[in-house]
């Protein structure tokens, strides 16, 4: 059996040694090792196939880490991992203690930030760039960034400032393959679009062809009009806007000709005067024709889409909720931020082209625009990742919930969400949400609770948040009719005397199976599913304190400011200073990637991480007999 030339890549420097020819092999070994491990693993696949030769060669131009490759975002650096030392340990990409399937300085100096959210790439690199000139060390910074994150308003800011400063060794690489995770969408694609579909130009090049044909040369002038006409878009129309914008522009060029990558990366270290932008064309999936042939659905192909229970995603609950409601009432919109695939909105603009709307990657102006709409009479519904919405803090506040108006903000994938890690978690909105004048925040136990809490969303008049969690929702019967649920009432799910368990949202579930397993330790537990998480039930609160005189609040947030400490607030307001209130939730870290299974084990947010909790802060005799084997035949109030 030959052997891979990628087994001899042990550092960047090696593929210097290499020919053309030989490089060339290497992306194809690169590739295949790509798709054989994620295809298993999950992960980020259509965008790491898209970019293997633009990394080869830049790692063959550029002196890793001496200077510093800037991703926009992360996610796509699978092939940078393999050539820079990590290639034995790629294979337990995204696994517990394993590599991270972004950009992570604690694996490799080669890797310059751990950035997951899009539009911060050209920012990073201009302070890094600056940096190398300020201290004029000769270090290069190269900024690759997608045309999808070119949607985000951050990444405008950067370019208008890189031209400003306009720093020695910056070069900008705009990797276009029409494609974020979602289409593209902006005035950037459809500027090529009105070009060549606008009247005058149509006229221009029909009176070119007709003059090509009485001419001697007509058939040499037709196939260089027919050239003109597919190519006018691709490098007339990049050309103008780019220098106008102030950049030396160089391109386009095939993103998967290494030889021509490489010639032009050298050409822009030589370019003069202003910073280089090289624009690279390449296909999202290249190589792998079923990521060819759909790159939205193998952008992340291990995201959730059920299990053999039959049970749908939050996502999936969310959407469908949103087109009964919409199917009645033509105010109602929908709005995401390049992410109709993953909050499920694709199939609500199926039915509804019209009414939903994706801003690409650009949570502050969706916000904004939901404001807009709603301060007129439409009803948006907005839904974005909830570590994607954390961007729009201001928006959220200064143009909804000032303005107090009647905006449902989804925040989807909120709390745990596994192998994507710590630049992914839901971590934080119940926080950055519930301080918010004018702002109701629930978070449903199950998918029949979700849809009942959209209806309410849309009868409530004013600013209401629903965090959903990621995944396969539990898998209860679901009601033909949608109700509105009153704003700022709980429920008690489970009935005992010895210890109230207040668990938010996914959270109540391992709340009632930790109940039952305290059961067997004559432990008896209440059990309450607040829903809300602003305004809270007072008065259910403070019951159930009264009633056990301990008590357990379960969220999987930050507990820095999260539900538990709305509890500790509430029970203070009301003059209770007697009952013992533990607190459960995400600690005051980031947390590390791996399957939301373990992670919710480490963090103890599962039914047995809830019972320890349970018997360490209140029974630590019975603790202390499990911990040793013994039986517990005493019961709690004994």
């Amino acid at each position: 059996m030959t052997s891979r030339i990628l087994d001899r890549i042990d550092a960047p420097g090696d593929l210097k040694q290499l020919t053309l020819a030989e490089v060339e092999q290497v992306a194809e070994e690169v590739r295949e090792t790509i798709i054989s491990v994620i295809s298993e693993r999950g992960g980020h696949l259509a965008s790491n196939l898209g970019i293997v030769e633009l990394t080869l060669a830049l790692h063959r131009v550029f002196d890793s880490p001496r200077d510093s490759l800037v991703w926009d975002t992360t996610n796509q650096m699978y092939t940078h991992k393999l050539v820079t030392g990590r290639r034995d340990e790629f294979q337990d990409i995204r696994l517990e203690g394993g590599l991270s399937g972004f950009g992570e300085p604690a694996e490799s100096e080669h890797d310059t930030l751990c950035a997951g959210h899009a539009g911060t790439g050209l920012s990073i690199a201009l302070g890094i760039a600056q940096s190398a000139a300020n201290m004029n060390n000769g270090a290069w910074t190269v900024g690759i960034v997608g045309d999808g994150a070119m949607t985000s308003g951050s990444s405008f800011e950067a370019l208008n400032n890189i031209v400003h400063l306009n720093p020695d060794r910056l070069v900008v690489i705009l990797n276009d393959n029409g494609m974020s995770i979602s289409e593209n969408i902006g005035f950037l694609t459809n500027w090529r679009k009105r070009l060549i579909t606008h009247p005058e130009f149509q006229s221009m090049i029909n009176r070119m062809k007709s003059i090509s044909q009485r001419v001697p040369t007509g058939e040499l002038m037709y196939r260089l009009v027919k050239r003109f006409n597919t190519g006018l878009a691709g490098l007339i129309v990049p050309t103008m806007f780019w220098t106008e914008m102030g950049f030396q522009y160089l391109g386009p060029i095939d993103g998967h000709d290494l030889g021509a990558l490489e010639e032009t990366l050298r050409q822009a270290m030589n370019s003069q005067g202003l910073v280089p932008l090289v624009h690279i064309v390449t296909h999202k999936g290249h190589g792998f024709e079923p990521a060819e042939y759909d790159p939205v659905r193998f952008h992340q192909p291990s995201s959730p889409l059920g299990d053999s229970t039959g049970a749908p995603t939050y996502s999936k609950v969310f959407s469908d909720s949103l087109s009964r409601i919409m199917r009645d009432d033509e105010a109602v919109v929908g709005i995401s931020a390049a992410m109709l695939e993953g909050t499920g909105l694709a199939d609500v603009m199926k039915e509804f082209p019209d009414r939903v709307f994706d801003v690409g990657i650009a949570e502050q102006h969706a916000v904004s625009m939901a404001a807009g709409m709603a301060s007129k009479d439409l009803k948006p519904f907005v839904s974005i990742y909830s570590t994607f919405m954390q961007r729009a803090f201001d928006q959220i506040v200064h143009d909804i919930c000032l303005q107090n108006l009647d905006v449902t903000l989804i925040a989807d994938r909120a709390g745990i969400v596994g192998e994507d890690g710590k630049t992914h978690h839901g971590a934080f909105d119940i926080t950055y949400l519930r301080c918010l004048p004018n702002a109701i925040v629930a978070a449903p136990r199950d998918e029949n609770q979700l849809q009942h809490l959209i209806y309410t969303a849309y009868r409530y008049d004013g600013p209401f948040a629903i965090r959903i969690a990621r995944g396969t929702a539990v898998g209860v019967p679901m009601d033909s009719e949608l109700k509105q649920l009153p704003i700022g009432k709980g429920e008690v799910v489970l009935d005992g005397d010895d210890v109230a368990i207040i668990a938010l949202g996914k959270s109540c579930s391992a709340a009632v199976e930790a109940a039952d397993k305290l059961a067997e330790y004559g432990i008896t537990c209440s059990v309450v599913d607040p829903v809300f998480a602003k305004p809270l039930d007072s008065e259910l609160i403070c019951e159930v304190a009264r009633k056990t005189g301990r008590m357990v609040t379960v969220e999987e947030n930050v507990l820095a400011g999260g539900f538990g400490s709305a509890v500790l607030e509430e029970l203070t307001d009301a003059g209770i200073t007697d009952v013992a209130v533990h607190r459960i939730g995400m600690p005051d870290a980031f947390v590390e990637h791996g399957t939301a299974a373990d992670q919710r084990h480490q963090l103890q947010l599962d039914a047995d991480g809830i019972v320890d909790h349970v018997l360490g802060r209140y029974f630590p005799d019975i603790a202390a007999r499990v911990q040793r084997g013994e039986g517990t035949e005493d019961s709690a109030a004994a």
